[in-house]
């Protein structure tokens, strides 16, 4: 069931919560139909969100004010080395914030998946901030969003229905081309770090 207008409410009631909005960057499936203003006209389960590293514990203190916090989605709970992030619902609707820091030319993400029992660390390196995130205004509401060159080329790593759609989307839209070839760099260099929960507790970075 289609459901963007619900969406976009749940991301403008995150980024009115306190003082978090310019600190936090939106990303996945929903966010350029949100950039273009155009209805996907299919469902998005879950809403991705990166949070700067220095203010994960402000954000779990506003997830707590909210009603929404659950300790037991959250990776500091879980034992691992470091903060991968946390998971909660919003309205019904599954929302994933994930540590992210932009340091020395590196983009670095961190994500869990509790369910396997892994953790992981995604590095990517960049010449321009913007090349990452954008800021965009929808229905009166500023935020960050990853560019949508970015997300096009993290979905042609796999191409699921929803991933072919979101491509289509894009392509139909307009991108810029030289940021879409920096975004491939990135990718061709990244790398990726993934551990299992029990090798990671204890260990010291």
């Amino acid at each position: 069931m289609a459901n963007l207008e619900k969406i976009k409410n749940i991301i403008k009631k995150i980024s009115m919560m306190g003082e978090i909005k310019e600190h936090i960057c939106f990303f996945g499936g929903c966010m350029p139909y949100i950039i273009h203003g155009k209805d996907s006209f299919r469902e998005h389960s879950d809403i991705d969100v990166l949070v700067d590293v220095d203010y994960m514990d402000y954000l779990r203190t506003l997830l707590q004010e909210e009603g929404c916090y659950n300790p037991e989605r959250d990776s500091i709970n879980l034992g691992l080395d470091k903060d991968y992030g946390l998971k909660v619902f919003i309205d019904g609707v599954y929302v994933e914030f994930e540590p992210m820091s932009l340091q020395d030319g590196i983009f670095t993400r961190m994500s869990f998946v509790e369910e396997k029992q892994k953790a992981g660390v995604e590095k990517l390196p960049y010449i321009n901030v913007e090349d990452i995130m954008i800021p965009i205004e929808f229905d009166g509401v500023r935020v960050y969003s990853k560019t949508p060159e970015l997300i096009k080329v993290g979905k042609e790593k796999y191409m699921r229905e929803k991933d072919i759609q979101d491509v289509a989307f894009i392509n139909e839209h307009g991108f810029d081309t030289a940021k879409y070839l920096r975004a491939q760099e990135m990718f061709y260099k990244r790398i990726v770090e993934v551990d299992t929960f029990d090798n990671l507790k204890g260990m010291k970075l």
